[in-house]
C-alpha cells in the first residue's frame, strides 16, 4: 500500500514554507475547484467561496470528497479552503519543510499506518524532484529508511516488499 504525497523541502523550514506561498500564488483556485467536481461530481462554482463544504454523497467521487470532509474532523473546510489544498499536490497530504521535518513526518506515517512506501507527487518539475534527490533522499539514507541502490523492479524504501513477494 503506497500513498500519495506532495512534499515540499528546503533546506529549511522557513525557506520550504516561503517556497510553498510561492507556488500559491501562480495557483489557479479555479482549475482546482473545477478538478474537484469532476473527482466529486459536485458542481463547486455553484458554491460561495466561504461556504462549508459538507459531505455529500455521489456516485461519481465518494472517495474524494470524503478525503476533504473527514481527513481531519475536526477540520470546518470551505470551498476557498479545498481549492487552495487541491491546487498544490491534489488531494493528498502535503508536507512541508526542511530535510529533518520532511523525514520526521514521513517516518511516523511510515511506523503508524504500515505503509509499504509513498507516491510522491510534485509541484514544480524537475524542482521537486531535484529538491528531493538532494535534500530528502539524503537525509532518509542516512535514518537507514531509502537505500543507497536498488535492482530495476526493486522498491527503494527498505521495509518494501521485492516484487513478486509477500510482506508478511
Amino acid at each position: 500500500m503506497f500513498a500519495m504525497m506532495t512534499v515540499i523541502v528546503a533546506p529549511t523550514d522557513e525557506e520550504a514554507q516561503a517556497k510553498l506561498a510561492d507556488y500559491r500564488r501562480y495557483a489557479d483556485p479555479e482549475g482546482a475547484l473545477t478538478l474537484m467536481s469532476g473527482w466529486t461530481g459536485v458542481d463547486f462554482s455553484c458554491f460561495d467561496p466561504d461556504q462549508i463544504v459538507e459531505y455529500v454523497e455521489s456516485e461519481a467521487g465518494r472517495t474524494a470528497l470524503e478525503n476533504i470532509t473527514r481527513a481531519d474532523p475536526d477540520r470546518r473546510w470551505t470551498v476557498r479552503e479545498v481549492a487552495e489544498h487541491v491546487s498544490i499536490g491534489g488531494i493528498g497530504p502535503v508536507i512541508v519543510g526542511s530535510s529533518t521535518t520532511v523525514a520526521d513526518q514521513l517516518e511516523a506515517w511510515f511506523d503508524k499506518t504500515d505503509l509499504d512506501g509513498f507516491n510522491l507527487a510534485f509541484v514544480v518539475r524537475p524542482e521537486t524532484f531535484a529538491d528531493g534527490a538532494e535534500l530528502l533522499v539524503q537525509e532518509l539514507q542516512r535514518r537507514g529508511r531509502v537505500r543507497d541502490g536498488h535492482a530495476p523492479g526493486e522498491a527503494v524504501w527498505p521495509h518494501a516488499p521485492r516484487r513478486g513477494a509477500s510482506r508478511r
